[in-house]
């Protein structure tokens, strides 16, 4: 199903955009190697159908978000209303191009994930080098337009990145964007775009 003008974009079953179906194939590997029976988790900007799938995993899940009204907690990403430690995993997908301080808002995700705990945080990587903006893009209200060295920025906070991709996974689960009028051309063949990327920070 297409969604604006990207087409294969939303699953017919499920309604799930590329990105939450690769998030959810990353998580999945990651829950194979860990038992999330007594974990708590913390979904910031929760998608509907991955939220679904993802509570009954947890003892614990809470939704947050600055905006929305069918979430846990109203809150910036900047200022988290948790205590410190308080989560095992967190999930925070194409969030942290929003706030104004990205780095302070990666220090808060740092601050209330345990010892040990990991934060799923994928972005949208719309270039080779990040463009920090100093007014909010009046379309996309994006405060930061990622690039690969974005990451960086995680490195800075977390002790350990991977960076699992689109090209890690069977093709059949669609996860690669494909845009108009270049539709059915993966990213990663258009010069200055690149494949999904999830990063899998550890605290």
């Amino acid at each position: 199903m297409a969604k604006g003008t990207r087409i294969h974009a939303k699953c017919p079953a499920c309604g799930e955009l590329e990105r939450a179906r690769l998030l959810y194939l990353v998580m999945a590997q990651w829950f194979a190697r860990h038992d999330t029976s007594r974990l708590h988790c913390l979904h910031v900007a929760p998608e509907v159908t991955l939220g679904g799938r993802l509570r009954p995993r947890f003892r614990r899940y809470v939704t947050a978000d600055l905006h929305r009204t069918d979430i846990d907690f109203r809150c910036d990403v900047q200022l988290l209303p948790f205590a410190d430690g308080e989560f095992d995993v967190l999930i925070a997908s194409h969030v942290l191009e929003y706030p104004e301080d990205d780095r302070q808002a990666l220090r808060e995700m740092h601050r209330v994930l345990r010892p040990g705990g990991v934060a799923f945080l994928p972005v949208p990587i719309v270039h080779e080098h990040t463009v920090d903006r100093s007014t909010r893009d009046p379309v996309t209200r994006m405060m930061h337009e990622p690039g690969l060295d974005f990451f960086e920025r995680m490195r800075e906070v977390f002790a350990s990145v991977e960076l699992p991709d689109s090209a890690s996974f069977d093709p059949k689960h669609q996860l690669y964007v494909y845009r108009g009028p270049d539709a059915g051309v993966p990213l990663e063949e258009m010069p200055g775009v690149y494949r999904d990327i999830i990063p899998v920070c550890t605290r």
